[in-house]
This record gives structure tokens, sequence and C-alpha cells, in this order.
């Protein structure tokens, strides 16, 4: 992946401590990469490393794991849970946000059933109500305090790192990038155990083409999904999305864990996290992005990977977790949670004011705003047009 250009608001100085482009800002989507952490050389397996990683997170005090159910939260509960009672730190705790009323944010009836595989003992469930809309008062307050923040949504760690004032609060971010998103998983899978090994030729020599033809394919293919993007903007977020397809799908495994590490979304995602949680008191980790943990991946998986998604994790996990826990692929959506009252009534009376018009053509973005359920992307630049308007 290239590096994302600086380039500068024209709206706010202060409004934009990420540095996000403007292209980031209209389409809603962080894409390229940022200098790489390096990996240090380790032998051991990928669990054990993520067991030293547990012990350190363990050793520097009260743990709170934010837990959805989901597979990635779920790995890193049962894995500080492991290390927890082995090596006789006080136990994890897991924490909850539900929402009641929202059919597609409830993931109630996995979280039950995994926290009852995994015996744990302290589960703080939260219900906290219908204030997060993204322009409510609470979004409102970040916003103010510290300006653009990527992902949009942040207002949903609100009651994640109150709960843990005082300690380290604990996700599982960047699971789905590190097991779930290697364009060539399956297909050398399926090419190992010498099945389809015809229709394999065809995307292993496309991984194997230079660099820029790859581009030149993949640009014939994507498309942009941000309706509101003027033809200039939807030409440059289309010709990144083609570099991003291609840095994601490398032909080699270590290659494609390389480029997880060094993601420009991943990376801002970690700083707005710290700056939150800062601010909160607290500090935080992200255990499935440890570059030890990545590179004990890579040397696990050697040039082949691990499969896909569900294989990769049951290599990993499959001592610490059921397998029903490892395959599930359901996914909560929370676009109800965040589209409310406030983000409606904005977007109902704006003039277009705040947003580039070479960028954003502010017709089309209110429309998206108004739908029923607003496309993630549309809520950056819900955000940049407030702090437009109102200033950090």
């Amino acid at each position: 992946m290239s590096s994302a250009p600086c380039v500068a608001m024209p709206w706010s100085a202060g409004a934009n401590p990420l540095n996000l482009t403007q292209l980031e800002v209209a389409s809603g989507v962080v894409l390229g990469s940022v200098d790489e952490q390096p990996w240090p050389q380790d032998p051991r397996d990928p669990l054990d490393v993520l067991f030293e990683e547990a012990r350190q997170i363990l050793q520097r005090g009260r743990c709170i794991v934010a837990f959805s159910g989901g597979r990635d939260s779920s790995a890193v509960l049962a894995t500080l849970l492991h290390v927890a009672r082995h090596d006789g730190f006080p136990e994890p705790v897991a924490v909850t946000a539900r929402w009641p009323g929202d059919a597609a944010a409830d993931e109630s009836a996995w979280q039950e059933r995994v926290a009852g595989e995994l015996c744990v003992q302290h589960w703080e469930i939260l219900t906290p109500g219908t204030d997060f809309d993204l322009l409510g008062p609470l979004a409102l307050g970040l916003l103010q305090q510290h300006g653009l923040l990527w992902p949009a949504p942040m207002v949903a760690l609100l009651p994640l790192v109150e709960a843990a004032r005082g300690g380290v609060l604990v996700t599982g971010d960047g699971g789905d990038e590190v097991f779930g998103t290697w364009g060539m998983a399956r297909v050398w899978s399926q090419a190992r155990r010498g099945r389809r090994l015809r229709s394999a030729l065809r995307p292993i020599g496309g991984a194997a083409l230079p660099g820029p033809l790859r581009r030149r394919r993949a640009r014939t293919r994507v498309r942009a999904y941000q309706t509101w993007l003027t033809a200039e903007a939807r030409a440059a977020h289309e010709a990144a999305l083609a570099a991003e397809e291609v840095a994601v799908a490398p032909l080699w495994w270590p290659d494609y864990l390389h480029e997880v590490g060094s993601e420009r979304g991943l990376s801002l995602g970690a700083i707005s996290h710290n700056a939150i949680c800062a601010s909160h008191e607290c500090t935080f980790s992200t255990p499935l992005l440890a570059p030890a943990f990545l590179a004990a991946l890579a040397k696990r998986g050697g040039r082949f990977g691990l499969g896909d998604r569900t294989s990769a994790m049951r290599a990993v996990f499959s001592p610490l977790l059921s397998d029903d826990v490892l395959r599930r692929v359901s996914k909560a959506t929370f676009a109800g949670v965040f589209w409310g009252p406030a983000s409606r009534e904005f977007a109902a009376e704006w003039d277009g004011a705040g947003l580039d018009a070479r960028w954003v053509d502010a017709d089309t973005l209110r429309a998206a705003w108004l739908e029923p359920t607003p496309v993630y992307g549309s809520a950056l630049p819900l955000h940049a047009a407030w702090l437009a308007r109102h200033g950090p």
C-alpha cells in the first residue's frame, strides 16, 4: 500500500489531528499504509506469544475486555482468562454493551454461550440507552475534545472506557484483518489439498504479476459505493481501493501480515482509542495486532498461510474455544444505534457548507444521510460537516 498524503482540511486547523486526507473524509474510508513496526524474531507458537502478551497486560493491573461475543473478542477473552488462571492473576472483567430494541445489534445469545463455555466469573453487561447518536451530546463531546476520530462511531467506546477507568481496556481489534481478508487464503488451501488445481492457477498467476499491472487489473473491478462522491473523487477513491485490493492479496502469507501490520486505518484507529482511553484514565491494548503475534503467525503459516478465517482461527485458538465459536460467521450491525434524531435533523437542514464541492455532491450526501439505514462511509463526512460549522 502507498502511504496516504496528509492534506490539511480547509475548515479547521485543529479539528483534524489524524491528518485525514480530503478524500478519506469525503469517502468515509481510510486506506493506505504507515511505517510498520519491526517484527521480533520469535520461534514460539502464536498462542504462546499471545499468552505472553496477556501476561504483560495482566501485570498492568485491572483488566477489562470489550466482549461482544464475536470470534475475536472471545479469543482475546479466552486467552486472558487462561493466563490469569494459570499464573494466579485476578481474572479479567468482560464488559458487554447491549442495545435493547435493536435486533441487528443483538449478540446476546452468542455472548451467553461463550461466557458459559469459558466459565466467566466477572461479567458486566451495560445498557447504555439511546444516547449514541453520531451527533448526540456524547458524540459531540468527543468531537469538541478530540476533533475527527477514526473510526467515526467512536462514541460507542465511551461505556467501555468508563468501565475500564484506572485499568486496561483490551479489544479484539484487528482480528478481521489478520484472519479474514487475505485474498489468497482459500486458493492456497484448496491447492495444497489437491482440489480445484486448474481454477487456482489464474489467481496464483494474477498475484504473481508486477504491482502496477495488478492495480490496473483491479481498477477494472472495484466500484465505490459512496454515491455522493464527485466524478473526480470517485476516480481517486476507486484507484485507492484498487491499490488496497492488491495490497491485501499478495502471493504469500508473511507479506500479507506485513501489510496488516502497516494498515493506516488500523494505526489511526489505535491512535483514536488511545486518545479516548487517556482522557478516561485507562490504557488500551490490542493483542491480535502485536508485532510478535503477527511474526509468530507468519512463521506458523509459512508461505501458504493457515487457510481461510475459520481454519486460521482453529489453528491458533482450538485449545481455548469450541469449534462452534471459531466457525461463527454472523456479525452484528449498529446503524440503528448511531443514526438517531440529532443526525437526521442536521442532515435535513444541512446546506452543504464545510465539505469541498470538488469532492462531495451535497444533495446526494444529504440523501444518503436520510436513508433508513445510512451506509457506514457517510458517518465521517457527517462529523466533518458538523465541525466545519461549530469548530472543535
